[in-house]
């Protein structure tokens, strides 16, 4: 049974009948029951019938489908425009040396069409120029241009003189390059070196035709040499298949050529590695289809062409359509189908629709070994009709799709999926050089200039391999032109080219895609969807498809970025809008585009976006009617402006209002927020917002913050939707009453109204208030009684406000998460103790803070070890003595802070385990402390002794504390009076089983507040930093840093370890010797840890 290239199923017989052709169902397992003589035909015309003959315009492409073979071909036919010449001194790829008589019409004919069908340029002579008894100069000049040549030598080949003179003449040009390929054609090799048999025949002949003596020797010692080069018996192949190897020898020694003109990409090794990795897995026998995507002129294409070159040899057939999208726009897809037939062979075909194209390429390369390149494929329906399914492929088949559409990929089923990512800065600087210098370089005065361009193209290799051509030969005042452009003007093809994806967008796509190519680039990706569906947007689904379509990235902060280029690629297509005009367009950003328009009032409907970018210097001028004819105008954010008049008008199509320094005392009268989501004047001269109520149904966010005039706030009735309140800062005396109706509002943040004496009982009822913050409001005194029946309260900051007894009701609220009370200014004896309310029934609390509250001993609850979920509490500045031993009980504590508590005298015997850092800076009478975890106690005047505990270390960070001190101990035996000091580690060190760990010691000078950074380098490579700060020392101090073995060194690698080197630098600017007055270290083994710890 033999299977062949179309895709049908063909049964052998050594004899028999013919069926007729039948229709491709599923009934039928043979399309073609084939009948011969084996002994007759079976190497050669049955063989040969194999390899897909179908000139015959007369036959239909059901019925070309019904022929078999079992030819499969190494390669496809490719365009000439791209292979061909394979390189510039080769006009032709091969030259056929043959007996036209032999062989012309059956095998070598067969041998020359899988060659050219291959994209191999192959040079065969036409009879009719055989004439005479030498060969033409045509004849010698194709066989110098060639880069091999093939030599069937057949049992007639040497009765040819023409055919022996074009040998000498093939030994004379490709000898030496061993580009010669000979097959012996139905000849035995050694018949050929001998001349014998009918070779003695042919040369009998031409003695008796008194050849001339000298010519018939050359003519023998040519056979004889070509006949000890390496070929082909055709005696030991079948035809079909021999044509099949030779095709495929000629085209790996081709290879070499035809990749050529890839020697200068730059990463491609690192970049195409995973996928041909991939292709060539063999556990991996399915078809398989591989995506790779990214943004346009990533790469992507390059990346493809380079996999499908350096593995395409191991594949059947060989398929690589350019550019899907832009060939199906221009010929329709039944036109790529037909150029994907007749790449394997089906010249000859007509297909009319897509369905029936489909069943084509299906039946045809089913049971194959393919490898296929779908190049920029856009749609979903280009890869259906094109590569439906695995189904369509035999075992070990490889599809690659390139697209700047992840969701395509996925939809269609591609798992294994590669993003193309841009260049790193060594890379674009290497490939900017091959272009603009044809070299890896740049020339040592262009070095800056040319950073400067490879920063501008962030990665880009069609940025910078246009950019690079464009500025080849230029000199430097031009490159700086060009260079003082970059970012203003945008290069038309680097434009183009970005342009496609954004024409694939739909309308709402666009719109998304201008915005934030416009404005919210960097922005939160979530901030930015509530914005843009404000606007009438699916932003949900819009952003993700930005995204997809390599538009659009999101990083791992939830942050929106998009490059460099298709930022400016949107900013341009905005100002192609209208080039001359900006108030024309419908987005303006540039202060000096927006102050045009707002000064001249020049400004049309078109404009729906006014946002300015707060780092351009210089104000902006609006008059009265700046605004009066911009009925679309979504969103305005304006910050440094200058007023003349009273406005008269702002549309009433706002979204976002976004106004700093606000000029004027009221919002115009004629304004109706109805639209308004957000709506932010701060450091305005608002006195009020406006009168009465006005109707904003749709606003989320109202911050005036300081806003020194503010001295009311609006009725609260029209806003049923507000979520976010922020006052900070301003002159408020009250709350209106009717901020109790904001049943959605989540954050009231009113810190720093001075005057602001009371909050209205209202606020009791907000059911969906999360964050409190009434933090410097200095007059207030109290909250209201019925807060702790706010359940969804889960931050409450009362920090310097005049509250001394909290309401009761706060130990009600069982969602409270952090609570802040205090002050930041300096303890008075006379001022007010803080006096709590039981707090067991803050089961979620995690952030407690009491700091600088005044309290005495027992004015911390004594429930307070009720707080399970408790992990950071501060009693910073408080005159305790002692702590309340139910602080052992915070079983998830993290950080406890007592810096300041100049009376306390000791800490609780059991800190609980899980402390991973004591702040206790100042504590003089402090007198003794246990030492397991990061501490501090810097200031600590009185001889502290340091109880060494057991307990688990913070994982991979040991031990760090500061304690007064002027002497190093002397358990550290390695000193130096530098900012560093280094150990030779013998080599044994590692099996020794005692060795605990390293430590380090560091004496700091007084007067110096330091935030400092304690590194480790490891055989001179750096790899743990530890940093800690402290207040103002008054004494010197000592650093002692530990660094358990077992839970830093980890695996086998810290057996290669043979030297450690602790320094100490300044966070912020460079360390002076003299803060540090020494420095020492030790290896700490089990019986020193008492006495080094």
């Amino acid at each position: 049974m033999m299977v062949n290239p179309f895709g049908s199923t063909v049964a052998m017989s050594m004899g028999g009948t013919c069926i007729p052709f039948p229709t491709s169902t599923p009934q039928w397992k043979y399309d073609v029951f084939w009948s011969f003589r084996g002994d007759d035909a079976r190497k050669g015309f049955t063989a040969s019938c194999t390899y897909p003959h179908h000139s015959s315009p007369s036959w239909k492409p059901e019925v070309f489908l019904s022929f078999r073979g079992d030819y499969t071909r190494k390669r496809f036919r490719v365009s000439r425009a791209f292979f061909s010449p394979s390189t510039p001194q080769w006009k032709y790829d091969v030259f056929l040396s043959f007996r036209g008589e032999d062989s012309r019409k059956g095998f070598t004919d067969h041998l020359y069409t899988a060659l050219e069908s291959h994209g191999i340029i192959t040079f065969r002579d036409d009879p009719k120029l055989q004439k005479g008894e030498s060969i033409s100069p045509g004849l010698v000049t194709a066989i110098e241009e060639s880069r091999f040549a093939l030599i069937v030598l057949s049992e007639s080949y040497a009765t040819s003189s023409w055919c022996l003179d074009e040998l000498l003449h093939i030994l004379k040009c490709m000898e030496a390059r061993e580009a010669v390929l000979p097959i012996f054609y139905n000849v035995d090799p050694s018949n050929v070196r001998k001349q014998t048999d009918c070779f003695a025949e042919a040369f009998n002949k031409h003695e008796k035709d008194r050849v001339d003596e000298k010519k018939v020797r050359s003519w023998r010692y040519a056979l004889a040499k070509v006949a000890n080069f390496s070929g082909w018996d055709s005696r030991d192949w079948s035809e079909a298949k021999l044509v099949k190897d030779i095709v495929q020898v000629v085209w790996k020694k081709l290879r070499p050529t035809l990749l050529c003109h890839v020697s200068n990409f730059v990463a491609i090794d690192s970049r195409s590695k995973p996928i041909i990795d991939l292709c060539l897995d063999a556990t991996v026998n399915h078809g398989c289809f591989i995506g790779i995507w990214g943004m346009g002129g990533i790469g992507k294409t390059t990346i493809a062409r380079v996999v499908y070159e350096r593995i395409s040899h191991e594949f059947e057939f060989q398929i690589f359509l350019a550019d899907v999208r832009s060939n199906v726009e221009k010929g329709g897809l039944p036109h790529l189908q037909k150029q994907l037939l007749c790449k394997i062979g089906m010249e000859k075909i007509d297909i009319w629709e897509v369905h029936e194209g489909a069943a084509m390429i299906r039946r045809f390369l089913r049971g194959k070994k393919v490898l296929l390149v779908l190049d920029d494929v856009n749609h979903l329906h280009q890869l259906e009709y094109l590569a439906g399914n695995q189904e369509w492929f035999g075992l070990g088949s490889r599809v690659l799709i390139t697209s700047r559409d992840e969701h395509l990929l996925f939809k269609h089923g591609v798992e294994r999926r590669f993003e193309v990512e841009g260049l790193n800065n060594d890379d674009s600087l290497q490939l900017f050089s091959w272009n603009a210098f044809k070299k890896d370089c740049p020339e040592p005065s262009f070095v800056h200039l040319s950073n400067r361009v490879a920063n501008y193209a962030k990665g880009l290799p069609l940025a910078l391999k246009v950019l690079g051509s464009f500025l080849h030969g230029r000199g430097l005042t031009a490159w700086k032109s060009v260079l003082d452009k970059l970012g203003k003007i945008c290069n038309s093809e680097v434009f183009e080219t970005l342009k496609i994806s954004y024409d694939g967008l739909d309308d709402n796509e666009k719109k998304i895609f201008l915005d934030i190519a416009c404005f919210f680039s960097g922005e939160a990706k979530d901030q930015v969807r509530e914005v843009l569906e404000a606007s009438g947007f699916n932003a949900h689904i819009g952003i993700d498809v930005l995204v997809e379509k390599s538009l659009l990235t999101v990083n791992s902060v939830g942050e929106l970025s998009m490059h460099d280029l298709l930022q400016e690629m949107g900013r341009e297509i905005v100002r192609r809008e209208s080039p001359d005009d900006p108030g024309k367009r419908s987005r303006l950003w540039r202060r000096d585009d927006i102050n045009r328009v707002l000064s001249e009032n020049t400004g049309t409907e078109t404009i729906e976006c006014i946002i300015m970018d707060p780092d351009e210097q210089g104000a902006v001028q609006v008059n009265a009617k700046s605004f009066s004819m911009m009925k679309k105008l979504r969103y305005l954010k304006l910050y440094d402006t200058t007023l003349s008049n009273e406005l008269e008008y702002l549309p009433n199509s706002l979204r976002f209002l976004v106004w700093h320094n606000f000029p004027l005392k009221t919002l115009p009268s004629s304004f109706c927020p109805e639209h308004l989501v957000e709506l932010r004047m701060i450091f305005s001269r608002l006195e009020h917002l406006w009168k009465g109520i006005k109707h904003s149904y749709n606003l989320k966010i109202l911050e005036l913050s300081n806003s020194p005039n503010l001295v009311e706030t609006p009725d609260f009735r029209g806003m049923p939707n507000l979520e976010r309140l922020i006052l900070e800062f301003c002159n408020l005396y009250e709350v209106d009453q009717s901020v109790g109706t904001l049943e959605r509002l989540k954050v009231m943040n009113l810190s720093g109204c001075q005057n602001l004496a009371r909050l209205p009982r209202s606020v009791s009822g907000l059911k969906s208030l999360e964050d409190l913050d009434v933090s410097f409001c200095l007059r207030l005194e109290k909250l209201p009684e019925g807060l702790g029946h706010v359940e969804s309260l889960e931050r409450l900051d009362v920090r310097e406000t005049a509250i001394t007894e909290p309401t009761s009701s706060i130990g009600l609220l069982r969602n409270m998460k952090e609570l802040y009370f205090g002050r930041y200014q300096k303890r008075s004896p006379s001022r007010a103790h803080l006096r709590l309310p039981s707090l067991s029934g803050l089961q979620s609390l995690t952030h407690l803070s009491l700091s600088n509250c005044n309290l005495l001993e027992g004015g911390i609850p004594n429930d307070i070890g009720c707080l399970s979920s408790l992990r950071y509490l501060d009693l910073s500045e408080n005159p305790l003595s002692s702590l309340p031993m139910s602080i052992c009980q915070l079983s998830k504590l993290e950080y406890l802070g007592v810096s300041g508590c100049d009376s306390l005298q000791t800490l609780i015997p059991e800190l609980p385990s899980t402390i991973s850092c004591v702040e206790a800076y100042n504590c003089e009478a402090l007198e003794s402390a246990r030492v397991d975890v990061i501490k501090l106690f810097a200031n600590c005047f009185k001889r502290v002794e340091m109880q060494v505990c057991t307990s688990t270390h913070r994982p991979g960070l040991g031990c760090l504390f500061v304690v007064p001190g002027s002497e190093i101990p002397e358990c550290f035996n390695h000193r130096s009076v530098g900012l560093s000091i280094s150990v030779t580690l013998h080599p044994g060190w590692s099996t020794d089983q005692k060795l605990k760990g390293f430590a380090v010691c560091g004496i700091f000078g007084r007067m110096h507040r330091y935030l400092n950074v304690l590194k480790l380098s490891i055989n001179g490579k750096a790899c743990l930093m530890a940093q800690q700060r402290t207040d103002l020392l008054r004494r010197d101090h000592l650093l002692f840093f530990f660094l358990p073995r077992h839970e830093f060194f980890t695996g086998n690698e810290w057996q290669n370890i043979s030297e450690l080197e602790f320094s100490f630098e300044h966070k912020h600017k460079p360390m002076r010797e003299e803060m540090i007055s020494g420095i020492g270290m030790c290896l700490v083994y089990e019986e020193d840890v008492e006495a080094v710890i």
